[in-house]
């Protein structure tokens, strides 16, 4: 088990803030440990009819354009089925009458106390997309007969994206 002896926020951003500080080991030494604290956040599998629907965004982080689920982050005290119905509504101008949560993980636990919990959003409902001034987000729709080979051919890169289509083709697999 490790301790933080002292920390301090290095940086606070918008998105997250990374703490910076001292620790010690159980053997009684001390280590140096960066580590970015995040709210948390949604991803949500959109199904209508024997479709999904996917988004494509470009991301500074990467420098290109990528396919992923509609995703989130968590405000401070909020409830993820809560984000994920505001995200749906904002990024793809939907509402789903039912949300099932497929699966809930730590995004990479050596620096990030980041969660993320992945709803499959069901019984949908047409509304208004509600962008936030900074995205630029085109929707794409992929009949779900296509996602297990292109899981297989790794066309997805995204681990939300991964994790979440993996999960909804096990919960129709199981006929829930």
């Amino acid at each position: 088990m490790e301790n933080w002896i002292d920390s301090r926020i290095a940086f606070s951003g918008k998105i997250f803030q990374v703490r910076t500080g001292k620790v010690s080991l159980q053997d009684g030494s001390n280590a140096q440990r960066d580590v970015v604290d995040h709210s948390g956040g949604v991803a949500i599998v959109p199904i209508i009819g024997d479709e999904i629907v996917l988004i494509r965004q470009f991301r500074i982080s990467i420098g290109r354009e990528i396919i992923e689920l509609p995703a989130g982050k968590l405000e401070q005290d909020e409830k993820p089925e809560t984000c994920a119905q505001r995200e749906l509504e904002e990024e793809i101008g939907f509402q789903a009458g039912k949300l099932v949560l497929a699966q809930s993980y730590y995004s990479s636990v050596g620096f990030t106390n980041e969660r993320m919990y992945i709803y499959l959003g069901l019984d949908l409902e047409e509304t208004e997309k509600k962008l936030e001034w900074d995205e630029y987000i085109q929707t794409i729709r992929l009949p779900i007969s296509e996602v297990k080979s292109k899981l297989f051919r790794g066309e997805f890169e995204d681990s939300k994206t991964i994790i979440g289509l993996s999960s909804m083709l096990m919960y129709l697999e199981r006929g829930v």
